[in-house]
C-alpha cells in the first residue's frame, strides 16, 4: 500500500517538474562554450616547436658564415705586380725608408684610390702569383696614390693593362726574420747514453797489509840481500820470522782520467825469534824492528765501474828504521838497542781491485810484489827473502 502512494507522488513530480529549466549567467556559458572549442581543435605534436627552432637556427647559421666569408674575402689583400709599383718600392728602400720596404704591392693605383674612396677594389683586379711564388702576405693596407705621390715625389701613372705572367718583374724581396733554432725531439726508440762517471779527484785510503814469512834456507850474503848488522847478541840457532804487518795512511790524486798517483805515510813491524847468547847468558832472543815509510806509487785504471774498479800499479818505497831492539828473555831480561843508519829501499807491483760501498768510500784488495834492496839492514824477513808476496787491504775514502 506504501508502494503505490510513493509511485503516485514521484509521477506528480515528475509532471510537475518536466518544463522546468534554470537558464545558466553568462560567464558559465562563455567558459564552457571555450572548453568545448579547445576538446574539438586538433591537437599538435608536444615537440613540434622544437623542429621550427632548430630550422630557425640553422637559418641563422648560413647567413653568419655567408657574412665572416664575404668580410675575409673582402678582407684579403691583392697583389699586383706592374713595373710602376716595384720601382717605388725599390726608390723607397734606397731612401732608407723601412716602412715603405716592408709593405708589399698590394694592388694597382686605381685600386688603391677606390680603396680610399671607400669603394671595394674589384675582384678583376687580383693578382695572379708567378709559378713557385707564395700568394699569400700579411695583411698590410693598401697605398693610396696621395701617399706614393707624397713619399717619393713622383706623380703615379694611369693604369695600365696588365703584363703576361712571364713578362711581369718579380717582387721586392721582403726581410726575412732571424729563425729560430729549432730543437729536435729526443727519439724515444733510443737507446740511453750512459754518461761515464766521474773521477774522484782525490782519495784518502787507511791501509793494512801482511806480508810472507815462509821458511827458508839461510842462503849466504849476496848481492840480492843484506846481511844484516852486527851486534852482542850471538845466535845458536835457525830465526823463526812472523807475520810482516804494515798499516798507514795515504793520499791518490788523480792526473788524467786513469792515471792517478799516490803517496802517504806507513809503518811497519817486523818480528823474529831464535836462541841466542849475550855475555855468557843463554835463552830465546826476540827482535823487533819498526820501520817508518814513504811510498810513491802510479795506478791505471783498466776497468772503472760505478761499483767494482781495477786497477794495476806499480812504485816504490823508502824506510827508515826507528826502532831496532833485541830482549834476552833471563832473570833478569836483557834488552838492547842498536841504531840503524841507512834506508831501506824497495819496489812494489801488482794488481788491485775496489769495491765501492757508497759513492765515498770503498774497499780494495791490493796483491803485489815487493823486491828489497841490499841497504846493509838487519837481519830480517827482508834480507832472508828479498822478493816477497805482499797482501794489502784497506779503505779509500773518495772526495
Amino acid at each position: 500500500m506504501q508502494d503505490k502512494h510513493t509511485e503516485e507522488f514521484d509521477l506528480r513530480l515528475r509532471s510537475m517538474l518536466a518544463d522546468a529549466e534554470v537558464k545558466p549567467s553568462h560567464r558559465v556559458w562563455k567558459g564552457v562554450s571555450a572548453r568545448l572549442d579547445a576538446d574539438s581543435a586538433p591537437v599538435a605534436a608536444p615537440w613540434a616547436w622544437m623542429r621550427w627552432a632548430g630550422l630557425g637556427l640553422a637559418v641563422a647559421a648560413a647567413l653568419a658564415a655567408g657574412i665572416f666569408f664575404r668580410g675575409t674575402q673582402d678582407s684579403i689583400p691583392t697583389i699586383i705586380h706592374n713595373q710602376e709599383q716595384a720601382m717605388l718600392a725599390q726608390t723607397g728602400e734606397a731612401a732608407g725608408d723601412p716602412a715603405q720596404a716592408e709593405v708589399p704591392a698590394a694592388g694597382t693605383v686605381s685600386d688603391a684610390a677606390d680603396q680610399t674612396a671607400g669603394r671595394p677594389a674589384s675582384r678583376s683586379a687580383a693578382a695572379r702569383p708567378l709559378s713557385g711564388q707564395p700568394a699569400t702576405s700579411p695583411e698590410t693596407p693598401a697605398r693610396t696614390d696621395e701617399a706614393v705621390s707624397g713619399a717619393t715625389g713622383v706623380q703615379p701613372a694611369q693604369e695600365q693593362p696588365s703584363a703576361p705572367a712571364a713578362e711581369r718583374p718579380a717582387a721586392p724581396a721582403r726581410k726575412q726574420r732571424a729563425k729560430q733554432p729549432v730543437t729536435a725531439m729526443p727519439d724515444p726508440f733510443a737507446e740511453p747514453v750512459v754518461k761515464l762517471q766521474e773521477k774522484p779527484r782525490t782519495a784518502l785510503y787507511a791501509q793494512g797489509a801482511i806480508g810472507s814469512n815462509e821458511a827458508s834456507p839461510r842462503p849466504a850474503p849476496g848481492a840480492w840481500m843484506a846481511p844484516g848488522s852486527e851486534s852482542g847478541f850471538s845466535e845458536l840457532g835457525a830465526s823463526t820470522y812472523g807475520v810482516p804487518f804494515t798499516v798507514g795512511l795515504g793520499v791518490r790524486i788523480y792526473l788524467l782520467p786513469r792515471l792517478s798517483i799516490g803517496t802517504g805515510l806507513d809503518y811497519s813491524l817486523l818480528t823474529r825469534s831464535f836462541t841466542g847468547s849475550f855475555d855468557g847468558e843463554s835463552g830465546t832472543v826476540s827482535h823487533t824492528l819498526q820501520y817508518i815509510g814513504v811510498p810513491a806509487n802510479v795506478y791505471f785504471d783498466l776497468i772503472s765501474a760505478n761499483r767494482i774498479k781495477f786497477y794495476v800499479y806499480g812504485g816504490g818505497e823508502a824506510e827508515y828504521c826507528i826502532s831496532n831492539k833485541y830482549r834476552l828473555f833471563a832473570n833478569p831480561d836483557i834488552v838492547r838497542k842498536y841504531p840503524v843508519d841507512r834506508l831501506q829501499f824497495s819496489l812494489a807491483g801488482g794488481l788491485g781491485v775496489e769495491f765501492r760501498l757508497t759513492d765515498k768510500l770503498g774497499i780494495y784488495l791490493d796483491p803485489g810484489v815487493n823486491y828489497y834492496f841490499n841497504c846493509n839492514q838487519p837481519r830480517n824477513i827482508r834480507t832472508e827473502k828479498p822478493l816477497l808476496v805482499n797482501f794489502d787491504a784497506g779503505l779509500r775514502f773518495n772526495f
